[in-house]
């Protein structure tokens, strides 16, 4: 049998092929995975979602039984949005751990316009105001005042496509749908996605697409996360599906 020689030697070869890295994700919840914190090792580490101080303190505990290292190692808390299930328990960890606060650059434009729509608080007024604007006014002229505060303790923006400060192999996606500043974290090394209530799973471990803002915004998120290689999708609530392009099928519920 002829085969035909390649132009590039088997060390250029496989310099040229992707880099696959193993996953860096653990989980941290309850035994029902009612709300989840993650946790990305790195050579240092991120916490994501640290949604109450219970979870903080089960995050100590499996940093110091399991992992074996320090809570100093932590160089970077992520917010996938500032709902209180997800932030409640940043202002405990804090007090031992220094890491600055990141959350999406969507917040911050929209604290200085004044304007914020958590619209899952008033689900009839989005969907009229979308009926009537096509879309255009999904927020109200209104920046909740727990929003408000909760905006104090963020320090870093991140921007859409851009690398995690000092990660960069995890990327930043947009992810507006459930709210204007939701918020994906992707690794392509890894074919990990860290999504938030972006995406939730459901029993059975179905995932389910949240929405609560903007219908448009929502297809369009879809639409981005299904054309990333994925293999481990990681909820903000419910199980992790560990599954080749685990979106193909997906439940939107408003």
């Amino acid at each position: 049998m002829n085969s035909t020689p390649s132009n590039q030697s088997p060390q250029k070869q496989q310099a040229a092929s992707p880099r696959h890295s193993p996953r860096s994700v653990h989980t941290i919840t309850d035994r029902f995975s009612m709300d989840n914190t993650y946790l990305i090792e790195d050579e240092r580490l991120i916490v994501v979602d640290p949604g109450s101080e219970r979870n903080v303190r089960m995050l100590q505990d499996y940093l110091l039984h399991f992992l074996h290292r320090p809570v100093s190692d932590i160089d970077l808390i992520v917010l996938t949005h500032l709902h209180s299930d997800h932030t409640a328990g940043v202002a405990y960890l804090q007090t031992f751990c220094s890491a600055p606060v990141a959350a999406s650059a969507i917040v911050r434009q929209l604290a200085e316009r004044g304007k914020y729509a958590d619209t899952a608080l008033l689900p009839g007024m989005a969907h009229i105001t979308e009926h009537l604007f096509g879309g255009t006014m999904h927020h109200l002229d209104l920046f909740r005042p727990d929003y408000a505060q909760r905006v104090k303790m963020v320090g870093l923006w991140l921007e859409d496509v851009m690398g995690l400060p000092g990660h960069p192999d995890w990327r930043v996606i947009a992810s507006p749908g459930h709210t204007p500043d939701s918020l994906c974290l992707y690794n392509p090394f890894s074919r990990e996605l860290l999504c938030g209530d972006t995406v939730i799973t459901i029993e059975g471990g179905a995932p389910l697409l949240h929405g609560g803002t903007n219908r448009r915004q929502l297809h369009e998120t879809l639409q981005t996360l299904r054309h990333l290689p994925i293999h481990y999708l990681y909820p903000g609530h419910g199980r992790a599906i560990i599954a080749q392009s685990p979106l193909t099928t997906v439940k939107v519920e408003w």
